[in-house]
């Protein structure tokens, strides 16, 4: 009877984390498929609303949502403890991304297009893939939940009638968004770093984090400007993001929201980082080095580590972004990613991480992109943000860090090991401004070590993968945010003989030019006379 109890016990508990893993993969599929994703505007023809339509709608909710927004529409399903922000609670009127005035419930067209489209930042994916039958139906079960529908018969919609921007409208908007006071919370370059939000985080504990604008991927709802505007027009509801209607014009919303399109950037993504020779002068050493113009950046989506304990479920760093130089003695990095604080809690400080397989692979296979494996070691840098004894529970960094790098190896999340100071060959420096850090990271393309130390050369890929450690959400150790394996690229030298290519065959074309000109004009063409 014990024996059969503790199998019991054992099987509801991996079935349980199994049904946790399998909704976290659904937030890393919705946030790893933002590039695939458009918000659908157009909305096909309803079916009619009946008691048959919300049966079925019952059965496509069991199916499919529950497990998120919990059996009673509460929002508290067995995988929500795991999500930030929460799954919706359909009980209450919390319902963000909708054409209707602050404080009412969405249309029915509203809810289909988010089902259709989901939400970006959010674990709610897109759900194209059931009929569209199913997501009319889906829509009249959820409604029953909240009796707000009933009362809320026909609210008044919101037109969006889209406009162009132009650099006056874009100018505008600028001005805008200091007058209305924007920047408390979004900060005053727009990544979300507003003393507001700090306050809300850090002193008071609330769970609000101001959208990042300029990562448009992010955007609830789209991030076109006629998706901007009506965010701007309705609001949130039940968040501090308010509606704007009855205090800016309707021109003013939308200089502001081309203003706030301005400031979003797509996300350039892809899977080598070509890294960039500087034939003359030093690499830079300083994140603000002008010389980093010259290397291509590349932004690396991350999602929360979530094969080890302890795991992140609610990561709060999605994206950063890498570039690189290297000369005929080093290479460099410059890696970057938005911070809303910059606070560093108690032991828990920012920090990132690159990792390279200490053997450039000659095949397919790769070490485990979680801190390798027993069959892969990996070379990692270290890099973490400025931390002194005495500080108490919370400290705020300064603008600039000294070269506090640190180089490991590692067969796993267990088995990591320090290398000895003889061995830190890694410099860098790293800075924060206006909500972003830039880090740099520097080091010989070869190193003495060749049995910890990644050697870098010319015209191979190089496999690397990264983490990002955010301290005021808690993050150390396996709780961090991480990417899958990438490359890098060290760009060949352009061969000098390609220049002597190209002048021979300039000298050589502009040569027949001017033999077929001289030898037209020594032998000129004649022309039959007129009328012969």
């Amino acid at each position: 009877m014990i024996k059969l109890f503790k199998n019991k016990v054992i099987n509801f508990s991996l079935i349980a984390f199994g049904i946790v893993a399998f909704c976290k993969m659904e937030v890393v599929e919705a946030q790893a498929s933002h590039a695939f994703r458009t918000y659908k505007r157009e909305t096909p023809q309803k079916l009619p609303e009946n008691q048959n339509a919300v049966a079925e709608g019952k059965k496509v909710y069991e199916k499919r949502c529950w497990y998120c927004h919990g059996i009673t529409g509460n929002g508290e399903g067995p995988s929500s403890i795991t999500m930030f922000p929460m799954p919706r609670n359909f009980t209450r009127n919390e319902f963000k991304v909708r054409s209707t005035p602050f404080g009412s419930v969405p249309t029915d067209e509203d809810l289909f297009r988010i089902i259709t489209s989901g939400i970006e930042g959010t674990a709610m994916p897109f759900w194209s893939t059931i009929s569209e039958a199913e997501r009319w139906q889906v829509i009249y079960y959820i409604k029953t939940f909240n009796e707000q529908f009933k009362k809320d018969t026909s609210p008044a919609v919101l037109n969006v009638a889209s406009t162009v921007a132009t650099q006056e409208s874009i100018e505008k908007g600028r001005e805008l968004f200091k007058k209305v006071k924007c920047f408390n919370c979004h900060g005053d370059e727009g990544r979300g770093n507003g003393p507001l939000t700090v306050a809300l985080q850090t002193q008071w504990g609330m769970p609000y984090r101001a959208r990042d604008l300029t990562q448009s991927w992010n955007f609830k709802g789209g991030s076109a400007a006629g998706d901007i505007y009506r965010t701007i027009s309705t609001g949130f509801n039940e968040t501090p993001m308010g509606s704007y209607k009855e205090t800016l014009s309707d021109e003013e919303r939308w200089s502001l929201s081309h203003y706030v399109e301005s400031l979003s950037k797509k996300m350039a993504s892809d899977v080598v980082v070509k890294v960039k020779l500087l034939e003359e002068g030093e690499l830079p050493d300083h994140p603000a080095d002008e010389v980093w113009g010259l290397a291509a950046p590349m932004e690396i989506p991350l999602a929360g580590q979530i094969i080890a304990h302890p795991r992140l479920w609610e990561p709060a760093v999605d994206s950063m972004m890498i570039r690189g130089l290297y000369n005929d003695r080093e290479i460099a990095f410059l890696v970057e990613w938005d911070d809303r604080t910059n606070m560093q809690e108690d032991i828990f400080r920012d920090a990132v991480s690159l990792q390279f397989p200490v053997k450039i692979p000659e095949s397919l296979k790769k070490p485990y992109f979680g801190m390798g494996d027993s069959g892969g070691v990996v070379n990692l840098w270290q890099w973490k943000a400025y931390w002194k004894d005495g500080f108490g529970a919370i400290a705020e960094a300064p603008g600039n860090e000294p070269g506090a790098i640190v180089e490991l190896n590692a067969k796993g999340f267990k088995k990591i090991s320090v290398q000895p100071p003889e061995n830190q060959d890694v410099m860098g420096e790293g800075s924060y401004e206006n909500g972003r850090w830039k880090v740099v990271f520097k080091r010989p393309l070869k190193t003495e070590d060749e049995k910890k130390d990644i050697q870098f050369e010319i015209g191979k890929l190089i496999p690397i993968a990264f983490a990002v450690w955010d301290g005021s959400n808690g993050d150390a150790g396996s709780q961090k945010s991480v990417s899958s394996w990438y490359y890098i690229l060290l760009e060949k030298p352009m061969p000098k003989t390609v220049f002597i290519y190209v002048l021979v065959a300039v000298v050589m074309g502009a040569s027949v030019e001017l033999w077929f000109l001289a030898r037209l004009r020594r032998f000129p063409p004649r022309l039959e006379e007129e009328g012969q």
